[in-house]
């Protein structure tokens, strides 16, 4: 498992929403987007336990997560935080994940998120392998290794 630098954290505690690739079980790419948490060295996020994402994550537990970052850099290209991993989900929302989630994204803890009262909820935790795209965070993970 990779450490998230500082600057990706930063990305990733912004309100800038992650689009979540996964495979389909003929190999095609599927993505969606969600609200993401940062919990020491994992990215969490929660689903339906019967979506599509969460039903390919069982099948292949690769996953890759990009999220556009509000600055470019130097040379005027938009920075952008692409993270690569392996998921494992858990059968149950944690406890105050989705008020932390709605905090986050829409600035209130009792938003009605439907998840929050779906009995088929379900946590998915990404462990980081790979962190690439355009920002300070590269250097930083080349620099760790």
């Amino acid at each position: 498992m990779a450490e998230i630098p500082a600057s990706a954290q930063v990305v990733l505690g912004s309100d800038a929403v992650a689009h979540v690739w996964t495979r389909n079980p003929d190999g095609s790419p599927q993505v969606s987007v969600v609200w993401v948490l940062v919990q020491g060295d994992q990215i969490l996020f929660g689903t339906d336990g019967a979506s599509v994402k969460a039903r390919n994550l069982r099948q292949d537990p690769a996953v890759i997560l990009s999220i556009e970052d509000t600055e470019r850099n130097e040379r005027g290209f938009q920075r952008h935080l692409v993270v690569r991993g392996r998921a494992t989900i858990e059968p149950k929302i944690p406890a105050g994940l989705i008020d932390d989630l709605c905090r986050k994204y829409v600035g209130l803890a009792d938003h009605p998120l439907h998840l929050r009262e779906s009995p088929t909820a379900v946590a998915v935790r990404v462990d980081v392998e790979r962190l690439s795209g355009v920002g300070p965070w590269v250097e930083e993970s080349v620099a760790a290794s």
